[in-house]
């Protein structure tokens, strides 16, 4: 600080302690390690999720959705490789709205921030059990091919009553956990040898399953084997229950109120593929060119693994019967087969049992898959919280770089806590039934709608800073990449989030869609992740509030603070 006339104290910064150790290959991976989570296992059980009708033709709806995303989230890509090559610090779209947006840039980019860094502590929660299930998955399929006691009775592992919750579940997650904490910790070099590794691993096991599973697997297997497994589960039980759930469609309708359900769905699955702009401080050599080819490389991999790999493999189990699989999947039915979601492992296993070694393979890199997500969404948390700590919108001590680790420890440590805390709630019935139902414990779909809203500005304010930074910060963006067309990329990426959120999102709830009869509004709002959005936000503003009452009081000026790029 240095003092200047008046008593007031002008905010000198100093380097972010941050180094630029991240090469292209490791930021690509680091975005498909964001994205990838519950792995392309799981991506079957996903057109069940938003219960709206998937049909096919060519690509599934949920296929089709993927590559409508993906196309245009080409734009976002160009808007995040353009900013970042002129604004190449750690914090992402929080550092641009700060300084893009007029006058309340610093209040929108810290709710902005706030609610993604909530949204993907949610996530971090979610994938935790789903690396526990994806391990007994392994377990069933182990237990299909050799008949061992041990491997088909895997539900019962680290559970309580077939269910991954109360001490045993909480216990299991303490080791992933602590497995997660183990990758976070490591010098900044490490860490994202280690990320890259284990994301080549997940998207090798993925590219793997869609090799092998378009040579062996069949639906005729499928069908006559699944009573065998399933405890007399056939195809048309499955069948008929999609058929009940209303899921099963007839082609595929894009221009569908319905359809941006599922372009909800897919923004989920896509949700950290730009990630690498938030560590842009630490990527070196040429910027634009790593973040474009970080980004844009690791969308390819989306959408391909999101429409291509799934629904070919899908079509060879049947559309119809992985409909209803995930219907009762999500919906809780305790007659869903083996008790899990239809994985491409266990449903390619069901086919052909006698490859269960392959499929066993490709299962455990589906373990891979949602715990390297974790150690990446707790780095990038930890690099918007440097940037909150530099720009005083948090203590500083939050965002102090361990000089060893070359970064934020703190924060690292308080992300981990924060996800400690859900792990916590989803296995315990600590919170009333009326605000987690059914039992009072958080359950995985509720978190996952919890997160699409919370992460609502995190897709609409890059589209906001690309039209608005030509015009109210020239100076910046003078020598931007592609500057003159960065407003046509954020109408174009404005108007697609725009659309998606409010049919998925916001107009859903206004209209109390899915309601169930004799549920309360409270009790709405609460099972579909709006009272915990709100309560978040209201949250935000409080330690916004209090932070600038705090600056002011220590003379503390900041007003020249975002004039500037933060340091690097």
């Amino acid at each position: 600080m240095s003092d200047v006339a008046g008593g007031r104290r002008l905010f000198v910064r100093q380097s972010s302690g941050l180094v630029r150790e991240v090469s292209v290959t490791n930021a690509l991976f680091f975005n498909a390690a964001a994205f990838m989570g519950t792995g392309v296992g799981w991506y079957p059980a996903f057109y069940s999720l938003a219960f709206v009708p998937i049909g096919s033709a060519l690509f599934t709806t949920y296929g089709w959705a993927a590559i409508i995303v993906g196309v245009a989230g080409i734009f976002l890509g160009l808007i995040f490789a353009s900013l970042s090559s002129v604004m190449p610090r750690s914090g992402g779209d929080y550092v641009f709205t700060s300084r893009f947006v007029p006058r309340i840039g610093p209040f929108v980019g810290w709710l902005e921030s706030f609610t993604l860094v909530f949204a993907s502590l949610a996530i971090v929660a979610f994938e935790v059990p789903v690396v526990l299930r994806t391990l007994q998955i392994s377990g069933r399929i182990v237990g299909i091919g050799t008949g061992i006691d041990f491997f088909e009775n895997a539900n019962g592992w680290y559970a309580e009553d077939g269910v991954i919750t109360g001490w045993p579940g909480f216990l299991a997650s303490l080791v992933v956990l602590a497995g997660i904490f183990r990758v976070c910790v490591q010098p900044t070099r490490r860490f994202h040898r280690i990320v890259t590794t284990l994301a080549v691993i997940a998207v090798g096991s993925a590219l793997t399953m869609f090799v092998f599973g378009l040579i062996f697997i069949d639906a005729e297997g499928f069908a006559r084997n699944l009573p065998t497994y399933a405890g007399g589960t056939t195809v048309e039980d499955l069948r008929r229950a999609a058929a009940d759930a209303g899921v099963l469609g007839e082609g595929v309708q894009i221009f569908n109120s319905l359809f941006p359900f599922v372009m909800g769905v897919v923004l989920l699955n896509y949700i950290g593929y730009q990630y690498s702009a938030y560590i842009a401080g630490e990527v070196r050599g040429n910027i634009r060119r790593g973040i474009l080819i970080a980004v844009l490389g690791a969308l390819t991999i989306a959408v391909f693994t999101n429409s291509v790999v799934v629904d070919s493999l899908t079509a060879k189990l049947g559309l119809d019967a992985q409909l209803g699989w995930g219907v009762m999947f999500w919906s809780g039915d305790p007659a869903t087969p083996f008790g899990h979601p239809n994985t491409l492992p266990l449903t390619a296993t069901i086919s052909r049992p006698g490859l269960w070694p392959l499929w066993l393979l490709v299962s455990l890199g589906g373990v891979v898959s949602p715990f390297v997500l974790c150690p990446a969404y707790i780095n990038f948390i930890s690099r918007v919280a440097l940037a909150w700590s530099l720009d005083r919108q948090v203590p500083e001590w939050f965002g102090e770089v361990n000089e060893r680790l070359r970064a934020p420890i703190n924060a690292i440590l308080t992300a981990l806590g924060l996800v400690a805390v859900f792990t916590i709630l989803q296995n315990f019935p600590i919170l009333p039934d009326s605000v987690a139902p059914p039992d009072g414990r958080l359950n995985l779909v509720a978190t996952l709608w919890f997160s699409i809203l919370m992460a609502l500005l995190t897709w609409v304010m890059p589209a906001i800073n690309a039209i608005l930074a030509p015009i109210t910060r020239p100076d910046l963006v003078r020598t931007a990449p592609w500057r003159r067309w960065l407003p046509v990329f954020g109408l174009i990426w404005l108007a697609f989030a725009g659309v998606t959120y409010w049919f998925a999102g916001l107009k859903p709830i206004f209209e109390f869609v899915g309601r169930a009869p004799g549920e309360s509004t409270l009790e709405y709002l609460n099972r579909s992740g709006l009272t915990f959005t709100i309560v978040a936000a209201v949250v935000a503003v409080v330690i916004y509030a209090w932070m600038a009452a705090r600056r002011r009081a220590a003379g503390v000026d900041v007003a020249m603070m975002y004039r500037e790029i933060p340091p690097e």
